[in-house]
């Protein structure tokens, strides 16, 4: 954004700027639910779209929908439709903002822009609009003097109505601006359009779209303008006479009437072959790839036929599988040959001579050659002609990159909305709209993928008195989901079974094996475990697979590596070749290697994280090892691994805990630093409940201990003391049966931090000294920082400063030592609250900048929260309320994010206190009441007596003197008998406010009163 602003050259002010934009935004953009649609995300910021309605979103709609209505035979709607979605323009998109930034990012909307006006004008020319068009043709020529396809548009407007000699007169300016501007020659298809117009020969609509075919010469008629043809697109036009012993082949299938969908393909394939077709030196190929069933055939017969008039010698076709047969090219080349007049005793034996017959026949002709389902190269190349102005299409279930001069084009599956629509035209469109919902879920349930809709339509079409939901119910069961894809000569089990085939034997185990595991998806080391090979030659099978559309490839930003997935049916048909395939023995041992594999890699990340082996499980579950140098490289960050695999971390649990494997409290208590830093507090919660249950199950006091442990912890850190105490009083329990010292001393450090919220500090200091001996014994130095800079905590409540500050020190330098972030980051934050407490603000604002950094650097959006909150306590004080303010609301939009209610009451308390300085004393109060209401319900006794104090200087000002010192008696009862050193503090500052029962909000000390929040 930056960039965008001020290019190279930003001030030193830029971020700060940026912000307070920012801020203005955020309060203007808000949602129909009245919440605001910009949200800070780090690093920058995100809108949330769920409510929104983009212009953009508008047009490609329309544009949507004038496609299929084309391709459903209605121009004249599909004109209409694409003029509506052209309207929302009014010129270049953000052509008043200078910024190359800017301009490079919607330097695609506007080329959209314009390819859908040449498509809506191609259209409405062929639907006789010509005199309406010239003008808006000149003009656009005008403004855009190199795009041939206007050109065209241009020439065919002009000559449709009669007006030769200036479509004539466009051509010869266009050549002479390309020769001026690029030193080239027209295309070769606007060259046949301008020589078929020189000829007076009828243009017809495909010479619209530049591939210029045209009609034979017209009989000799009356002088007068060439006549007119407007023909619609499906029929082929009549082809030349052809020459004696000059065989014309019509080979191609069928298309099927109800098509549905595949505008966007269709319409790159139309640019690309209409680009391919020009000739030139190199035979245009084009590959249509995808997975068995996403309907590679259909397009290409479809894209056959809408193409076949561009091809007047005729069209061959020709399938290269047969079940699972590969058909060998020798045997293609006789049919291609006899369909071309070859036979008998002319039709050699060998490969090589029919080839060379076949490319000598097609090398004076124009042919559309379309092989089906090819399996490899070595099937294609022999049936490629040498001729450039013929064309080939391919379809196959891989990509053929070795395929020469080939363009890719990927059929993937249909979107939700053609396929809903396909079932309607099968089924008829009355029986889907009464279970509109139903059949959405029933497409999903099929993955979207045209042969599987194709199969439940059939079945439900022969069986009317079926309802759709029935249809969704039967395919509930991932198990015999197969058995239902299936209908006559239809079934997606064959048709899988074809890619699964061709695949290598240890490919085809991987990809039964994959199926045991539950995770959404996955890693290329899954294969390592799975199949007890090298990580590197498990991810060459997992590519294997890739290549044979039988896994998909999960996009991810760079750098992190490529994660792959099951298509759903495809898992269907894993599940079953795993069934039929392997013992539940090796089932078993394979699952329990894979949760090995992930329980090892998951303790690697969180002794990376941590700074040591401490907090790791001891049980003695089984791990499977990766290589050392596989294993570095994969978890060079050890956090954005744990964020990759969160969800495999989530599946491994909750398999271990169903099939019985200690894995279970492991894999849980490994993954904890994930949870903690990137808040991820269900899952935490889920994992650890699921864990335990086994655990107590099973019998393992042990896995009891460490479950009962960290779910106690993770009840202190969502302010819920009362579980926490529980969770913690039965785990030190069980560490002391089995003996357990470094276990116990885990549980006592957090027993302490309840006893200081409960304002025992004696006790908890008493506590904390003796967990500390422990981990000074064992050596868990990270676990000697946790507990030293809350000891200096304790001395700060007690007015120790001096104290307090050694004890941090002592602890900055251990985390520094060790490399420990986390814990580093909370030592620094102590710090800089020490520096605040002693008014000394500038150094306070430093050290909260410096954990910012540091947080951020590691995703943990709760340290954020901290320092954000440090910096807007800091503001505050200074009196820069509209910074303060700016940085409470990115805390908020933070602690929303991540789940903590308890930091929303902070940034409430600390926005009352903006709110009162700036005289908004109604928002003042409302936040006020909520920080009141919150710190008391999480018996937060010292900031509930803050947020009470501020709530009564609110209606102090609002001119509410009696209530203004109930809140403030109510303060002071909650402080009587609390030693805290801030409760002493604040005490003071109440009796100045009381004395005299008189409010005396104007002279207090608001630093003194509220100190960091």
């Amino acid at each position: 954004m930056i960039e965008a602003v001020w290019d190279d050259d930003p001030p030193s002010t830029a971020r700060e700027q940026i912000q307070i934009c920012v801020s203005g935004l955020r309060r203007a953009l808000v949602g129909a639910d009245g919440e605001h649609l910009l949200r800070t995300r780090s690093p920058g910021y995100v809108f949330r779209l769920d409510t929104c309605t983009l212009d953009a979103r508008v047009f490609d709609a329309g544009v949507r929908e004038g496609r299929e209505a084309l391709s459903a035979g209605e121009p004249a709607a599909a004109a209409v439709s694409l003029r509506r979605a052209l309207s929302l323009w009014r010129g270049t998109a953000l052509s008043s903002v200078s910024s190359a930034v800017v301009q490079q990012s919607v330097a695609h909307l506007n080329e959209r822009r314009l390819s859908v006006l040449e498509e809506c004008i191609e259209i409405e020319l062929n639907a006789g609009l010509c005199q309406d068009l010239v003008g808006e043709l000149v003009a656009l020529t005008q403004d855009h003097p190199l795009r041939e396809r206007l050109r065209a548009l241009h020439m065919t407007a002009l000559y449709r109505t009669g007006r030769q000699a200036e479509a004539l007169e466009v051509y010869r300016k266009t050549r002479a601006v390309l020769a001026d501007e690029l030193g080239i020659e027209p295309s070769s298809n606007l060259r046949r359009l301008h020589q078929a117009m020189l000829e007076g020969r009828p243009i017809m609509e495909s010479a619209v779209a530049g591939s210029a075919p045209v009609e034979p010469p017209p009989p000799p008629a009356e002088p007068g303008p060439p006549q007119i043809v407007i023909r619609p697109a499906a029929p082929p036009l009549a082809a030349p006479p052809p020459p004696p012993g000059h065989k014309v082949p019509r080979l191609l299938p069928a298309t099927i009437p109800d098509f549905t969908g595949r505008t966007r393909v269709i319409d790159q394939m139309l640019a690309e072959m209409t680009d391919a077709t020009a000739v030139g030196e190199a035979l245009p190929v084009t590959v249509l790839y995808g997975q068995g069933g996403a309907g590679k055939t259909t397009v290409a017969v479809h894209m056959a036929h809408r193409m076949a008039t561009e091809f007047p010698d005729g069209q061959l076709f020709a399938q290269l599988q047969s079940g699972s047969r590969r058909v060998d090219p020798v045997d293609v080349l006789g049919r291609f040959l006899r369909a071309l007049g070859v036979s008998g005793p002319a039709l050699p034996e060998g490969g090589e001579e029919r080839a060379e017959i076949y490319r000598d026949l097609l090398s004076k002709r124009r042919m559309l050659i379309v092989l089906d389902d090819a399996m490899s190269e070595e099937q294609i190349i022999p049936l490629l002609p040498g001729n450039p102005e013929c064309s080939v299409l391919v379809t196959s279930r891989r990509r053929l990159t070795g395929l020469p001069t080939a363009r890719r084009l990927e059929i993937g599956t249909m979107s939700l909305r053609s396929s809903v629509v396909l079932l309607g035209r099968i089924l008829g469109r009355e029986r889907v709209a009464a279970e509109r919902e139903a059949a959405e879920r029933l497409c999903r349930r099929c993955g979207c993928l045209p042969l599987a809709l194709r199969i439940v339509a059939a079945r439900l079409a022969a069986r009317p008195h079926w309802s759709i939901a029935a249809m969704v119910e039967r395919l509930r069961d991932e198990s015999h989901r197969l058995d239902e894809l299936n209908h006559g000569d239809m079934g997606l089990r064959a048709s899988i079974s074809l890619s699964y085939d061709a695949l290598s034997a240890p490919a085809r185990r991987l990809f039964r094996l994959l199926a045991l595991s539950e995770a959404p998806s996955f890693a290329a080391w899954v294969g390592a475990p799975l199949l007890q090979a090298d990580p590197l030659r498990a991810e060459d099978l997992l590519e294997e697979l890739a290549e044979a559309y039988l896994l998909d490839i999960e996009p991810a930003p760079a750098p992190e590596p490529v994660r792959y997935r099951f298509h759903d049916i495809m898992r269907s048909f894993a599940l079953e070749r795993l069934l039929a395939c392997e013992s539940a023995d090796e089932r078993r041992a394979a699952l329990e290697r894979l949760i090995g594999a992930l329980l090892y890699l998951t303790e690697e990340a969180h002794r990376r994280e941590y700074a040591g082996d401490y907090l790791l499980p001891t049980g003695s579950a089984s791990r499977w090892e990766l290589p050392a140098s596989y294993t570095s490289r994969a978890l060079g960050d050890p956090l954005s691994w744990y964020r990759q695999e969160r969800t495999s971390i989530l599946a491994g649990v909750r398999q271990a805990a169903a099939c019985g494997l200690e894995h279970a409290w492991s894999l849980a208590l490994s993954a904890v630093p994930l949870f903690e830093s990137q808040a991820y507090f269900s899952n935490w919660r889920t994992t650890h409940e699921t864990a335990l249950k086994a655990a107590c199950r099973a019998g393992d006091l042990q896995g009891e201990a460490a479950m009962r442990y960290s779910l106690g912890s993770l009840h202190l850190v969502q302010r819920a003391g009362a579980e926490a105490a529980a969770q913690f009083d039965r785990a030190i329990k069980l560490y002391e049966q089995l003996g357990d010292q470094y276990g116990a001393a885990l549980v006592l450090r957090y027993i302490a931090y309840l006893d200081r919220q409960n304002g025992d500090l004696e006790l908890s200091l008493a506590r904390w000294e003796e967990a500390l001996k422990t981990f000074q014994v064992v050596g868990d130095r990270v676990a000697e920082a946790y507990v030293l800079h809350n000891m200096a905590q304790v001395k700060l409540d007690l007015g120790a400063g001096d104290e307090a500050y050694a004890l941090l020190v002592r602890a900055a330098r251990i985390c520094e030592e060790t490399g420990n972030r986390r814990v580093g980051a909370q030592v620094q934050h102590r710090l800089g609250v020490l520096h605040h407490l002693h008014g000394e603000l500038d150094r306070a604002a430093d050290v909260y900048r410096r954990v910012l950094d540091l947080v951020r650097a590691t995703g943990d959006r709760i340290g954020a929260c901290h320092a954000l909150l440090g910096l807007a306590s800091v503001d505050i004080e200074r009196g820069e309320l509209w910074r303060a303010r700016r940085t409470l609301k990115e805390v908020r939009d933070l602690a929303v994010s991540v789940g903590d209610p308890a930091m929303g009451s902070r940034v409430a308390l600390a926005m009352a206190r903006v709110e009162l300085s700036e005289g908004e004393l109604h928002a003042a109060a409302a936040h006020a009441d909520r920080a009141v209401h919150d710190f008391g319900v999480a018996g937060l006794i010292l900031l509930q007596a803050r947020a009470l104090v501020v709530r009564g200087q609110v209606r102090s000002a609002a001119g509410s003197p009696e209530a203004a010192m109930a809140d403030w008696r109510t303060a002071e009862v909650l402080l009587a008998g609390t030693r805290l050193h801030d409760a002493a503090a604040l005490s003071k500052e109440l009796d100045r406010l009381t004395v005299g029962s008189r409010p005396a909000a104007d002279r207090c000390d608001r630093a003194q009163v509220t100190g960091p929040v």
